[in-house]
């Protein structure tokens, strides 16, 4: 009796792919196989296609008993790929129990090998791996027994409807730190199935106010998720100890000597109009209505998508800022009380103005790619605030926690859009050396 040899761990959840071998035909290890019906190999980049194969061969003779090897050819052209057979193994008894070393032959007898094929191709190879399994069908089992069935498959079902690779595992194997390039899928699956989803407001009676509604529910699922909530956390902590102690009250004090006096501080006040709420209110909605006016047009989507996260952002941002200025109850420099936190003493312990003069510009960072323009925006959206220690009207902890929410509001906009976006692909021919192929570009 042949002494069952376990197969490996990256191909045990096997999906076969059946095939048909003539019938009457005795269980053999020189039965033909057939041809793949498709290939879902892995490009594994390399300097050395040698060494590769050297390495693709100890890797597979570690996990299976190695019966054939074909060594490619990096001289022809085309190169000749290269073929790892392993030997028929008798897989493990699935009623075994899993780290345990007695197994029993399985019913009906089955048997399985491994094939391997290196291709040769520029800096790297294509590694193409297929699982075989041979058994005899069972006396009740269609077409009868003694047939002898042969499936191969590369395949793999990992749990929870989801498929992965054997060729990718067993790359990942040998070059964990690496990024192969996947082979495309064959085409099992019609266009119009995968480009199927719509939005949740697709089928609304009005599709654009629903879809404002669900952006402003999923912005404030984002806002008071655990990971906002952990940052919030440490902002509000940071500005807990910068009001409690000397801080506030020495830069606010260093400020008004150094920075007032000059042309710097003539600027930050100039400033302040930008952070009131009945102005920017205002501009955001007219921005907002005008992207829906024009919406498909370049000049009205941008205009309305920067109205619209502005908009938002207040939505979500303004309830916390409120609170916390009664929860901290803290005053203002002018009215000499000093920055301590007293609960529901005074209403000023989160600035108002750096909020709302914040989001403006936070909401035009979001848009923009450019690390410069961007850069120059988040600079832009501390103006507001600077402007209120400048007269005096709030101090640095105070002006720091209404930016902070500014930004935790963009932080959660930006996730929801990101969630609610479409993918744009675009697809370009790539010569490589003397072969051809595409360059796919996706963009979301």
């Amino acid at each position: 009796m042949a002494v069952p040899i376990p197969a490996p761990a990256w191909a045990d959840e096997l999906l076969p792919l059946p095939s048909v071998v003539d019938a009457g035909q005795p269980p053999s290890e020189e039965a033909p196989t057939p041809p793949p019906a498709a290939s879902q190999g892995t490009f594994l980049p390399s300097q050395n296609g040698r060494l590769l194969w050297k390495q693709t061969l100890a890797t597979v003779a570690s996990d299976w008993p190695i019966m054939r090897t074909v060594e490619p050819d990096f001289a022809s052209l085309p190169p000749r790929p290269g073929l790892i057979e392993s030997a028929w193994v008798e897989p493990p008894a699935e009623s075994a129990t899993p780290g345990s070393l007695a197994m029993t032959p399985t019913w009906p007898p089955k048997r399985q090998r491994v094939v391997v094929r290196v291709t040769p191709a520029v800096n790297g190879a294509w590694i193409d791996a297929v699982v075989e399994t041979q058994s005899i069908a069972e006396a009740h089992a269609d077409p009868g027994p003694g047939r002898v069935t042969l499936t191969g498959g590369w395949q793999t079902d990992a749990g929870a409807g989801s498929e992965t690779n054997i060729s990718a595992r067993l790359a990942a194997r040998m070059a964990p730190g690496a990024e192969p390039i996947y082979s495309l899928p064959s085409l099992d699956i019609p266009l119009e199935a995968a480009t199927s989803n719509e939005p949740p407001w697709a089928h609304s009676k009005y599709p654009r106010t629903a879809r404002f509604g669900y952006k402003v529910l999923e912005d404030y699922r984002n806002f008071y998720s655990c990971e906002s909530l952990v940052c919030l956390t440490g902002a509000f902590g940071a500005g807990a100890l910068m009001a409690n102690t000397g801080f506030d009250t020495t830069m606010q004090g260093a400020w008004q000597q150094s920075v007032v006096p000059t042309d710097l501080g003539t600027f930050f006040k100039d400033c302040k109009n930008i952070g009131e709420g009945r102005y920017a209110l205002g501009v955001f909605g007219a921005a907002a209505l005008t992207g829906l006016v024009l919406e498909g047009r370049p000049s009205g989507d941008i205009i309305g998508e920067w109205g619209s996260r502005s908009l938002r952002m207040f939505i979500v941002g303004a309830p916390p800022v409120y609170v916390l200025q009664l929860a901290t109850g803290a005053s203002r420099p002018l009215e000499n009380r000093g920055s301590q936190w007293k609960s529901f003493d005074d209403d000023n312990g989160v600035s108002g103005h750096a909020f709302v003069g914040a989001i403006p510009f936070l909401a035009a960072a979001d848009m923009v790619e450019s690390p410069l323009l961007k850069g120059t925006l988040y600079v832009c959206s501390t103006f507001v605030g600077f402007s209120r220690m400048t007269t005096d009207s709030h101090y640095p902890s105070q002006v720091f926690l209404g930016w902070y929410l500014a930004w935790a509001s963009s932080r959660a906009i930006s996730k929801t859009e990101m969630h609610f976006a479409g993918m744009e692909v675009s697809v370009v021919p790539l010569p490589i050396a003397d072969m051809g192929g595409l360059a796919v570009e996706a963009r979301w």
